[in-house]
C-alpha cells in the first residue's frame, strides 16, 4: 500500500485492488472538514467481514454507510474504514459538504482512476 496525502488527509491506497483505508477521523475530514468521526460507524445490515483491520488485525464488520448505499468494512475498534475501488468517491459525493466533496472526489478520481467502477457498472 502507498500513502497518498491531500490537505492533511492520508489515504492508504492499495495498487493491487485499488481500494483505500482511512484512519479514524479522516472520513470526517473528507465529509465535513472536521476530524470528528461521523455517525457512519453505525453501519446498516452489519455482518462479519472477511477483511482484517490493517491496524489491529481484528476481523472487521461490513455493512452499508447510512445514506450512501455504499458497503464498506469498518474496524470494530474504530481504527478506520476500508473502501473498495470507487466507494470513497461515491460517499464523498453523497454525504460530504459540497465544498469538500467536489474537491476530494476530484482528487480521488484523479489518483485512483475513472469513476466508472465495477460496482457502478453492475448497478447500470
Amino acid at each position: 500500500m502507498a500513502i497518498l496525502e491531500f490537505k492533511s488527509i492520508e489515504l492508504d491506497f492499495c495498487f493491487s485492488c485499488r481500494g483505500c483505508w482511512l484512519d479514524k477521523g479522516e472520513l470526517g475530514l473528507i465529509l465535513t472538514g472536521s476530524m470528528d468521526v461521523p455517525d457512519d460507524w453505525n453501519i446498516e445490515g452489519e455482518r462479519k467481514s472477511d477483511r482484517r483491520c490493517p491496524r489491529c488485525t481484528t476481523k472487521m464488520k461490513t455493512g452499508i454507510l447510512p445514506g450512501t448505499g455504499v458497503e464498506v468494512d469498518v474496524c470494530p475498534k474504530h481504527h478506520g474504514i476500508w473502501f473498495d475501488e470507487g466507494e470513497l468517491v461515491q460517499v464523498a459525493r453523497t454525504k460530504g459538504r459540497d465544498d469538500h466533496a467536489g474537491v476530494i472526489a476530484g482528487f480521488v478520481t484523479d489518483i485512483f482512476g475513472e469513476e466508472d467502477t465495477e460496482q457502478e457498472r453492475r448497478q447500470s
